[in-house]
């Protein structure tokens, strides 16, 4: 027993040791040497019966998943427009209304990305799970900020010179490059006021230029993929017996 123990202890020392030389010992250079050339992918490429047969049942799961009927679109929803589209505001306004029951929060604004942010439109006809994908094919998360009256008008004010994404219920003229009679769902903004703004993760991390949300308060809330809540919407209002069909607000008008 006494012996091996002192053999137990002198391994466990070792590798104490062995440790220890390694964690002081510097990186290890290794040779290292490739060649590529490039490979033009194109029909003229042979499927392979093996690879297909292990996807095959993947993709028929995938399939039956994404051809889900969800919903029923009244007419086409897409992006033309500078300040304001068809499917632009169905998905801003949504996604405000979807914030407010999915967090139990009152929410004052939300921003979208429009025109880099949907990246399909809605066909009028059925709406399938899959065009949900298409129209919004990121892994972003809808989530809450606090923001004060005065940082909102320069937001907004940054739309508005912009013309790149949407916010909502917010209505301002622009003039040149100036943004003038900026108003909060009908309202003045108050400058000393902090409002709630609901937006995607991806805004909120200063992308598509929005640099100034970077530095606000984020809100204590579970974030909800904004995916889902465009698929929650279009299931509710199909559960309503209701079609999907908006019209542009035209809530920001141009001048100059």
């Amino acid at each position: 027993m006494k012996l091996l123990s002192k053999w137990t202890c002198n391994i466990k020392w070792a590798t104490y040791l062995l440790v220890f030389l390694v964690s002081c010992s510097g990186p290890i250079d290794y040779d290292r040497s490739y060649t590529w050339s490039p490979v033009e992918i194109n029909s003229t490429i042979e499927g392979s019966e093996d690879i297909e047969a292990i996807i095959a049942p993947y993709r028929t799961k995938l399939d039956s998943i994404m051809d889900e009927v969800i919903g029923y679109a009244s007419h086409d929803l897409t992006t033309q427009g500078q300040y304001e589209s068809t499917l632009g505001t169905f998905v801003t306004k949504l996604l405000r209304e979807q914030s407010i029951s999915s967090f139990e929060k009152e929410v004052d604004v939300t921003i979208m990305n429009h025109h880099g942010g949907l990246r399909a439109p809605i066909n009028k006809g059925p709406i399938t799970l899959g065009e949900v994908f298409e129209v919004m094919p990121f892994e972003n998360e809808m989530i809450l900020l606090e923001i004060p009256g005065d940082r909102l008008i320069e937001l907004i004010t940054f739309i508005g010179g912009s013309g790149r994404s949407m916010i909502w219920p917010v209505s301002f003229h622009v003039a040149g490059s100036a943004v003038e009679n900026i108003r909060v769902d009908g309202k003045e903004i108050e400058s000393n006021k902090i409002y709630t703004l609901s937006t995607s993760d991806y805004l909120a991390n200063g992308g598509g230029g929005f640099h100034m949300l970077k530095s606000l308060k984020r809100m204590e809330v579970n974030p909800v993929k904004l995916r889902d809540m465009i698929e929650q919407e279009i299931r509710q209002q199909t559960a309503r017996g209701d079609s999907i069909k908006i019209e542009v607000a035209n809530l920001i008008t141009v001048s100059g």
